[in-house]
């Protein structure tokens, strides 16, 4: 389950049409400003990923790989929800369109 081979199922979430489409998104309408904000946005979150990915094995052992299942499962969970919101979401405007 801690393999290497992980890491490149990892990339698409990272670099991803979602990632790009709101770095687009958060650029587009804001001028100097908003594409400042958002070069140092992902700047940071391209940081915090590299220290995730330097010292992940250490993060392993200090959390210890009980709680790194409870928290791959909770990850899970949210992302299920985040998901089942969307579609809830998009049927609600769906048939309010249809409607």
């Amino acid at each position: 389950a801690l393999s290497v081979a992980i890491s490149p199922l990892a990339m698409p979430i990272l670099a991803g049409p979602g990632t790009i489409a709101t770095a687009m998104n958060f650029s587009a309408g804001g001028g100097l400003t908003g594409m400042v904000v958002t070069i140092i946005s992902f700047a940071v979150l391209c940081l915090i990923t590299y220290v995730f990915f330097v010292f992940g094995e250490k993060f392993v052992t200090f959390i210890g790989v009980g709680a790194l299942g409870v928290i791959t499962r909770m990850m899970g969970l949210i992302l299920a929800v985040i998901g089942t919101q969307m579609v809830i979401e998009g049927l609600h405007g769906a048939f309010k369109l249809a409607g």
